[in-house]
């Protein structure tokens, strides 16, 4: 008899070990893939190369910077797309990973997304994209067009509804912490370098005759939801962005 309690315990613990086994290693993926940060990806789209000269000095496009919230619905170009973001964020040095706007320690805790909307970008479906700046790519992550409901998180401002993309900026203040320590000095850090990615954009804009905005007020929460975005992010920046009306 007390052989067969012991049998019958280790049976029980052979059936427990493989559901927890299983339970571990396979996990149902929401889509195709996913990347380490735990975002979801529907799809991959690769960019265009970004052009490295233009029709415009820079000296130009600061003299003729403006801020811009009444927009056109015609629609952009992927190729403005990729400009953009590789001025925010693209690799400028492949040798050393050195990228369009200084970093702190070249930490680089910024993330860029774009908020598409129905036939806004030629080459792009509506939806969220998030920008991976090692391959230059526009990874899928959240489907349909969300400028409406990003427009009411942002207090309702309806440029960020009418603007045929919305670039979001995120901010990763833990991965700045993880090597300056001190939480002030990284939450300096972060946001400083979010206004150098912002400048970047704007001047990037109106060099290929496209307007932009700077938006500040919004709910972090409904945002980090609605773009599904990981929980390491915060949101610091939407700047919605076409052609003026």
């Amino acid at each position: 008899m007390e052989k067969k309690k012991i049998g019958l315990v280790i049976i029980l613990l052979v059936v427990f070990v493989g559901v927890l086994g299983a339970y571990y290693f396979y996990q149902p993926n929401k889509s195709s893939s996913t990347t380490s940060a735990n975002r979801y990806v529907i799809n991959v789209t690769y960019l265009p190369s970004p052009q490295l000269s233009g029709n415009m000095s820079v000296e130009t496009a600061i003299q003729n910077r403006r801020s811009v919230r009444s927009f056109s619905n015609q629609a952009l170009n992927i190729s403005s797309i990729s400009q953009i973001l590789w001025s925010a964020q693209g690799i400028t040095d492949n040798q050393s990973n050195l990228r369009a706007t200084p970093s702190a320690g070249q930490v680089y805790p910024l993330e860029m997304y774009v908020v598409v909307g129905n036939s806004s970008v030629n080459g792009l479906t509506p939806g969220a994209y998030h920008y991976v700046p090692s391959n230059n790519t526009l990874e899928k992550t959240v489907n349909g067009d969300l400028r409406s409901q990003l427009s009411s998180i942002a207090t309702g401002q309806q440029s960020v509804n009418q603007a045929p993309v919305d670039f979001v900026i995120t901010g990763n203040y833990k991965k700045m912490i993880d090597k300056y320590k001190d939480p002030t000095l990284c939450t300096r850090f972060v946001d400083i370098e979010a206004g150098h990615a912002g400048e970047n954009m704007y001047l990037e804009a109106e060099s290929m005759g496209i307007a932009t905005v700077a938006i500040g007020s919004f709910n972090e929460t409904q945002i980090t939801q609605l773009l599904e975005l990981p929980q390491n992010e915060t949101p610091l920046y939407i700047f919605p962005t076409g052609y003026k009306s």
